[in-house]
């Protein structure tokens, strides 16, 4: 931060500083001066500051720089809240961010090039590239040691999204030690997988199993997590006899069922939001980029980086290579939701432009194996994203009408989702639990075990530790939320401000180790009716 002199055009008697905390400030700073009337102070609240650019403060009566930006920033007041989508993208932040020239790079919106985005192209059919490795063939069974009740182990089934590995491994404590413990295995497939197959029950029951893969290269076994956490692949049917299967107690989705082409209702299936999943559009670490646009994006996975035939647009360099594009397919959440942010329209005939990877863990390992650092560009999940820091970047993403590009975090360094919780980092989406009904309605007590821990208000305390350890975001601790899928046509999915409870200030603590919230042991102590909510006075 730096002090600023008055504002260009005002007349200044300068005869003496006044104010010995205000000039020790200054001194401390480089650069900074202070120019102050002999008969008055520069500022005693902030207000008074509002005649200089991007919102100062005034601290020990000078007006100092707030570290706020980009230039020209949405500043919300009290009185002035954000309520588009457009001001919660561009709210002052002390962030770091990047701003990607879309005409300089792409030659697009600006004297001389075109106006808008050309049509997409389909791209080449390829098949899709599983695994390299293939896992050992497990013998063990997924309900061996399993807790009983009874001779009946007690097990939660859950298919769907491959980016849950990381946010079942912080349930199963939980689960584990309920008055009744549950097991909870999981099978690989993606999010409107894991919708479609919960949704095939109503017609015909015997669709709703999972199986022992056919082809463990890309369907992958099953698995659960031992009481050190430790990944157990497991066999659902023994080895050698005829398969069988079970029946899937919950589908697993980054998308709502809606998304997915179905709808939920009182008598079939109903619905469960969790915490939030941040996406990154990733490098190799050596790469030279730092950030993407979302007109970039759209070039890429739309067109495979190159201007069709006749276009006055440059290519969106380096990213021009689609074999070198790793993502996932149609039905995976991380894709369906790049493509609502980006505008691209995709289906099975029309899939993005790259090479699907089967699942996200053979993505992880696919990106970290190129060899060709600038070209090479993926689309993670944050947990799987965050624990390759070393290796992988994450890229400053800007929005469509956004002024500059941000990562989920305020800093590369860091790990608080800042700009996820507040809104300037848009690509996210809800941990969905797709749960079917019995015949009256109900739900089974192996979905409740899993569900109950996520939907009520305040989540258990270590299940919030274990959910940020996964790096993925608490509902409580977000800022803003949505009630459909971003960019939604009916506009349910752009943000509102989030109310009810809120243990942001303990989050905060989590990933930075620090908070300006004052610490509680009861609601008593915290001021203006606020509550204690895991330690930390939160304004309710």
């Amino acid at each position: 931060m730096g002090c600023l002199q008055r504002p260009s055009g005002e007349r200044l008697s300068v005869t003496t500083i006044t104010g010995m905390a205000a000039a020790l400030l200054c001194g401390a700073l480089s650069g900074c001066s202070f120019l102050l009337d002999s008969s008055s102070q520069q500022c005693s609240v902030d207000s008074d500051c509002d005649r200089f650019d991007n919102h100062p403060k005034c601290m020990s009566n000078v007006c100092v720089e707030s570290g706020l930006g980009p230039t020209g920033c949405f500043f919300p007041t009290q009185s002035s809240p954000p309520t588009k989508l457009t001001d919660f993208l561009n709210q002052c932040t002390t962030s770091t961010y990047q701003q990607f020239s879309n005409c300089d790079r792409l030659k697009l919106g600006c004297p001389g090039g075109i106006a808008t985005l050309p049509a997409q192209s389909t791209p080449p059919m390829t098949t899709p590239q599983g695994s390299a490795s293939v896992p050992a063939e497990p013998l063990n069974l997924c309900t061996d040691g399993a807790p009983m009740s009874g001779s009946t182990p007690n097990m939660v089934w859950l298919f769907g999204s491959s980016d849950f590995g990381p946010l079942m491994r912080a349930a199963q404590p939980s689960l584990s030690a309920a008055p009744t413990p549950y097991r909870a295995v999981f099978q690989n497939a993606s999010s409107c997988a894991g919708v479609t197959n919960v949704f095939a029950e109503v017609t015909d029951p015997t669709k709703r199993l999972m199986k022992d893969p056919a082809d463990p290269t890309k369907g992958g076994w099953a698995f659960y997590f031992d009481d050190s956490g430790n990944q157990v692949n497991c066999r659902i049917d023994p080895k050698g006899m005829p398969v069988v299967g079970v029946a899937l107690t919950i589908g697993i989705s980054d998308l709502y069922s809606t998304t997915c082409g179905f709808m939920p209702t009182p008598t079939t299936v109903t619905e469960y939001t969790g915490p939030v999943v941040p996406f990154v559009f990733a490098t190799k670490a050596a790469s030279k980029e730092a950030s993407i646009s979302a007109e970039a994006a759209h070039m890429v996975f739309a067109n495979g980086g190159m201007p069709p035939v006749g276009i006055d647009m440059k290519p969106a360099m380096p990213w021009v290579d689609y074999t070198k594009y790793y993502i996932r397919n149609t039905t995976a959440g991380s894709t369906v939701l790049s493509a609502l942010l980006l505008g691209v329209k995709i289906s099975p005939s029309m899939p993005f432009w790259g090479i699907d990877r089967v699942s996200t863990d053979n993505l992880r390992d696919s990106l970290l194996a190129a060899t060709d650092p600038d070209a090479a560009i993926g689309i993670l999940s944050i947990d799987f994203y965050d624990k390759n820091r070393g290796n992988l970047k994450g890229l400053y993403l800007q929005s469509f009408n956004q002024t500059a590009g941000y990562l989920p975090d305020s800093k590369p360094t860091t790990t608080d989702k800042m700009n996820v919780r507040d809104g300037h980092y848009p690509l996210w989406g809800y941990v969905h639990f797709v749960v079917p009904l019995d015949s009256i309605g109900g739900t089974s007590a192996a979905a409740n075990a899993m569900t109950l821990l996520f939907s009520v208000d305040k989540l258990d305390q270590r299940l919030v530790d274990s959910i940020i350890a996964a790096s993925e975001v608490p509902q409580c601790a977000m800022k803003v939320q949505r009630r459909g899928e971003l960019n939604s046509p009916d506009g349910s999915g752009d943000f509102k401000v989030r109310t009810g409870f809120s243990c942001g200030c303990y989050f905060d603590f989590k990933t930075t180790n620090k908070t300006d919230c004052k610490a509680c042991t009861t609601s008593d102590e915290c001021p203006n009716g606020g509550s204690c909510n895991y330690g930390y006075c939160e304004a309710q």
